[in-house]
């Protein structure tokens, strides 16, 4: 992977949490969650997912074809992460 692309998958990484915080944030409003016993605000898991999912979504959108085959090798990876 040359160093131009490594640049590119960094800032599709922070364009994908950026957009997972902004639609897990609006979900947070829309469903009136409330702080868990932890003090957390979680979305129940199927939302969640939706999310990710959704957030992925936007990259591939955003991001020129050829890039696409390197952000969906990394797929995986980004929706796990906490």
């Amino acid at each position: 992977m040359e160093i131009k692309e490594k640049y590119l998958l960094c800032i599709a990484h922070a364009l994908y949490s950026t957009r997972l915080h902004l639609l897990t944030l609006t979900e947070v409003v829309r469903h009136d969650v409330k702080p868990d016993e932890d003090g957390l605000m979680r979305l129940p898991a199927e939302l969640d997912d939706e999310m990710r999912s959704q957030a992925f979504d936007y990259l591939l959108a955003m991001f020129p074809p050829e890039l696409h085959a390197s952000l969906l090798s990394e797929r995986g990876k980004w929706m796990t992460q906490q």
